[in-house]
Parts: C-alpha cells; structure tokens; sequence
C-alpha cells in the first residue's frame, strides 16, 4: 500500500487558498519559436551555427530530448567560446533562474545581447537572477514583502514571469485540484510554453518540508516525456509525464527519476500557469 503524505498545498487547496479556475490552454505551437525581429537577422547570420542555435532555443527544445534516466548539462548561449552552465547563483535564486531561462527563450534579443555581452554569459546570467529575485519578492513601495532568503514566491514569481507576451498566474498543485493543475502545466508545455514548477516534500519528512522548496522549469513534452531543467545543476531531465503528474499527487513519492529531476524534492506542489498572451 502507498502511504498518504500531507502537504502544506493540500491544506491550502482545502481552505480553497491561491485557487481560481484553470486557465485555457495556450493555441497549440503558436509560441513555441518565439518570432525574431528583422533587425536581428544579420547579427544572427553573423554568428556561428552553434552560437546561433543557441540564442534561439536557450532551452534546447528543438533538439533531441534528454533520455530518462540520463541528465543533459544545459549551457547558456555565449559567442565567446566559453562553456558556461545554466546554473543558480546560490540556493536562494532556483525561481530566478528558472525565470531567467524563461525570458531568454521567449526573447531572442535577450539572448543574443547575452551571447555577447562582456563579462560573459555566466556573469550576466548570475545578474540577472539577482535583479529577478529582487523583483519578486518586491512589495508595495520597492520594500521586501517577501524574506528574500526563503527564496521566490509563487505570487512574486507569477508577477515577473515573461516568456515573450506571454504573462502567468499561479495555482496550488494539492488536493483534489492537483491533477488538473499539472494536466494544464502538461498540456502548456506540449503546446510550446514552459511552466515553472515548485517542487517540495510532505509532513513525513518534518513541517520544513511540506512546503514549496524548490522551483524547476517544464520546458517541453514530446511524445509521453517531459524535459524538466533543474538549475541547481543546470541539467535537463527527461521524466515520462505519466510519473511527473504522479509527483502532484498526495502520495509518499519514492520515484528517483522523478526526485533527480525536480531537485531531490518527491511532490510537485505549486505551478505557474500561462494566463494570457499580449502584444
């Protein structure tokens, strides 16, 4: 028998907390390859192939999928020639650099000014974590609402989510609403919109842990598998989605695939959703 394991999002989806309905799916492929300015194509055509595919798909979406079971190192576009891992700055910044990633693979103006910008790709990526991590957890007035050493919230991190013109909300993956909440971060990312992950454990493990701790990105799902970066080794995870949906569910979760690819954490238990698309 599986055992039954509470999460604090399971209370929270009880009490109806940071609920709403489920926003409509995005229109199939529509943002997958976000749209490159005219003004960009000679600097692009200027670059290497490999710097070049790089800036355009920071995420490594257009390329075969990580295999389950065997992790890919996920590299940032630079055109100095340095290798640099997309990787956390420090163990507060996992939802800033999932939002990082986010925006450069929506934006190719982004990710070309990274690609060669001094000091390099890793410095400025690093910078922009921490500009994000601040914006997150900003309230009214510039003044912190947020202790910035608990990391981002989802509430912050829905606020500053960019990938392209498309803007987010968030929902609690517990209770009984959570398979619907992740079958919509499923259906997202199939359609070509990545969805930020909060990843967590449960009161089996002691109340600091039955909270969000974690935060991955849901980059893609092809053909029953979903490739998930997990930035605090800057890799990209391939986890069949069936196993991932079961990582929402109030269960004990004792599935490695799963844990590896969302931090070393067994649940899913928050996700940030797409909620409209504008410009």
């Amino acid at each position: 028998m599986v055992a039954r394991a509470l999460r604090a999002t399971d209370v929270l989806a009880l009490l109806g907390a940071f609920a709403g309905p489920t926003p409509e799916p995005p229109p199939s492929g529509r943002f997958a390859r976000p749209e490159v300015p005219e003004d960009l194509v000679p600097a692009l055509a200027a670059l290497a192939p490999a710097v070049r595919a790089r800036v355009l798909d920071p995420l490594g979406r257009l390329g075969p999928q990580p295999a389950p079971g065997r992790p890919r190192t996920l590299t940032l576009p630079a055109a100095d020639g340095v290798v640099a891992t997309a990787r956390q700055v420090d163990e507060r910044t996992c939802g800033a650099a999932v939002l990082a990633l986010l925006a450069l693979a929506g934006d190719p103006r982004r990710a070309l000014e990274l690609s060669r910008r001094p000091p390099g790709a890793a410095e400025i990526f690093a910078g922009s974590q921490r500009t994000l991590h601040a914006r997150a957890t900003r309230g009214p007035g510039g003044l912190p609402a947020w202790p910035v050493a608990l990391g981002t919230p989802p509430w912050g991190a829905a606020r500053v989510a960019r990938y392209g013109p498309v803007r987010y909300t968030h929902r609690v993956v517990g209770g009984r609403s959570g398979g619907r909440v992740l079958a919509a971060a499923v259906e997202a990312a199939a359609a070509g919109v990545p969805v930020p992950l909060y990843s967590g454990g449960d009161l089996a493990g002691g109340v600091s842990t039955a909270v969000p701790r974690h935060v991955v990105l849901l980059t893609t799902v092809r053909g029953g598998v979903a490739t998930v970066y997990e930035p605090s080794a800057g890799r990209l995870h391939g986890v069949p989605v069936a196993r991932l949906v079961a990582a929402g569910a109030r269960e004990r979760g004792d599935d490695p695939l799963v844990a590896a690819a969302l931090g070393g954490w067994p649940h899913v238990v928050w996700a940030l959703l797409p909620r409209d698309a504008r410009g």
